[in-house]
């Protein structure tokens, strides 16, 4: 399944839950809305309306009876305007949208009402005003107090009915809110739910995704620094989404047209520094033949312009050199020969020969050992070309009259930025300049192959950026560090960590057997700090 279609199926599960659950929400909204509208337009109108009913009937039934025992025509007004004041309050009540037993209540006092217009009709019928004015109270017929009689019961009964309405009424409105609270409870814990099930099913999209993207995107990000390392031989397995496999195998196509090209590089630098090698030697051994005067005598000027081409042919030669040792090392690394040797020994062996150097250009070379021996398990050809590229490197940005400070310790413990597995004691190198130092831009990338940094100026005698790279390579062959950084005042400092013992060649029988110190070296009475 494609990454996208999952994508697609992942949001659609969460949309359709957001859409169902908003959904719920507006209905159940919908609903309370409803219940509060008929809280509002009809209970409650109904209960108002039977409120003042059942003033009204309370009145008509006063003044029904003042006017049956006295006959007084303003009695018999008022009764009439409160009957059709009950009138009102009736056809209010009809017009109120009821239903279930208010409506059967409102039907009953509709029809007690009319039973009620009756028996009103006829107490006023049996009850002639002028009689009443000259009759005694106790001599009224009996047919009127029946007809009297027969009202007010009708009117309690209206009362009655009325009383039971309102009731009826308030146990809907109770009904109602309870109703209300409770679509609200269930709306707020079904939001609740909702609001967690979206969580959980975002949670479940987001670690289904998760686990279709981040393994295929992990070996491709470390396929690329394997790359990026110049480790061509790097495949990534092509299994997984389409869309993951396909990029799998475009990058591993790529990787092997990359080690194509490398492998054509290599050989190609190989077979010309070989081929060149031959040549060059010719033209030093000519150059050398011509300054022995063997041909014949030769001028001064002569002389300084062949000792300019034996320059030439020397960093040319070294140049070579260094091909051909980028050239191995990209092949497989060079083979060690791991030896216990005196890094002071080594120390003091180089800047001898870097003094002639530094005395033509007016520098001033400072050693400062801690210890009179700081031996390793090393490769002794290697680390002394280590040191040489250094101090060879320190003689080339000096300005003259300068001072190199180089210094070299034993730690009992490595700094972090060493391999863990090399921690242990160590020996600390430092090499400092007073040249122009090295641009922050630049502090990982000179250690590349042929990068150089360009302050403006050509530099005389620069090479071609590959002495560097070949030092950090036998470096980290050792299971060591190298680093630059700014030196206090101006300048460049840099530090050169090697494990005492490296990893790789603990307990190797071979170099136990080999473990005898190198001869002593002639250490120099050059310019030494």
């Amino acid at each position: 399944m494609k990454i996208t279609t999952r994508m697609a199926i992942g949001f659609a599960i969460l949309t359709l839950a957001l859409v169902g659950t908003t959904g719920y929400q507006i209905s159940v909204l919908q609903s309370v809305q409803q219940i509060n509208r008929e809280l509002s337009e009809t209970n409650l109108d109904a209960a108002r309306v039977s409120v003042r009913l059942l003033q009204g009937l309370e009145a008509v039934r006063e003044f029904s009876e003042k006017h049956a025992w006295t006959g007084f025509e303003d009695y018999r007004e008022q009764r009439r305007e409160w009957e059709r004041a009950v009138e009102s309050e009736l056809s209010r009540l009809a017009a109120v949208d009821l239903a279930g037993p208010p409506a059967a209540q409102r039907t009953r006092i509709v029809e007690g009402w009319e039973d009620f217009r009756g028996l009103a009709e006829a107490l006023e019928a049996a009850t002639p005003s002028a009689e009443v004015e000259t009759m005694p109270l106790l001599e009224l017929g009996p047919t009127r107090t029946e007809a009297l009689a027969a009202v007010e019961s009708r009117l309690l009964e209206l009362r009655s009915l009325t009383d039971e309405l309102i009731a009826l009424n308030e146990a809907s409105v109770t009904r109602l809110a309870r109703e209300s609270v409770e679509a609200g409870e269930r709306a707020r814990a079904i939001g609740w739910l909702a609001a967690i099930g979206a969580i959980v099913v975002a949670l479940l999209a987001w670690l289904f995704l998760y686990l279709a993207i981040s393994d295929p995107l992990r070996r491709l990000t470390r396929g690329t620094r394997e790359l990026a390392r110049g480790r061509f031989d790097h495949r990534l397995p092509e299994g997984g989404p389409s869309e993951l496999s396909e990029l799998a195998r475009d990058f591993n196509d790529m990787a092997q047209k990359l080690g194509e090209l490398e492998t054509l590089k290599q050989d190609f630098v190989s077979h010309v520094s070989h081929e060149l090698k031959a040549p060059l030697a010719a033209i030093q051994e000519t150059i050398l033949v011509f300054l022995d005067e063997i041909p014949g005598p030769i001028t001064e000027r002569q002389r300084g312009l062949l000792r300019l081409s034996r320059q030439s042919a020397d960093r040319l030669s070294t140049m070579i050199d260094n091909l051909l040792e980028a050239s191995r090392m990209e092949a497989g690394g060079p083979e060690y020969d791991p030896v216990r040797h005196d890094l002071a020994r080594i120390i003091r062996s180089v800047v001898d020969e870097a003094t002639p150097v530094a005395e033509e250009r007016e520098l001033h070379l400072g050693v400062n050992l801690r210890s009179d021996t700081l031996m390793i398990l090393c490769d002794g050809d290697r680390i002394r070309e280590v040191v040489s590229n250094l101090v060879g490197n320190a003689l080339k940005f000096s300005p003259r009259g300068g001072r190199i400070r180089i210094t070299a310790g034993r730690q009992d413990s490595a700094p972090k930025e060493v391999d863990p597995r090399e921690q242990g004691p160590c020996v600390v190198l430092s090499v400092e300049d007073e040249g122009p130092g090295i641009p922050d831009g630049h502090k990982e990338a000179i250690f590349e192959k042929f990068h150089q940094v360009k302050p403006g100026r050509r530099i005389q005698g620069q090479g071609v950026g590959l002495g560097l790279a070949i030092t950090r390579g036998i470096v980290e062959g050792h299971g060591g560090t190298i680093r630059v950084r700014d030196r206090e005042g101006g300048g460049a400092h840099f530090q050169v960590v090697l494990p005492v013992t490296p990893y790789r060649w603990r307990g190797d029988p071979v170099g136990r057997e080999k473990g005898s110190v190198d001869d002593p070296l002639p250490v120099s009475q050059g310019a030494h700090a």
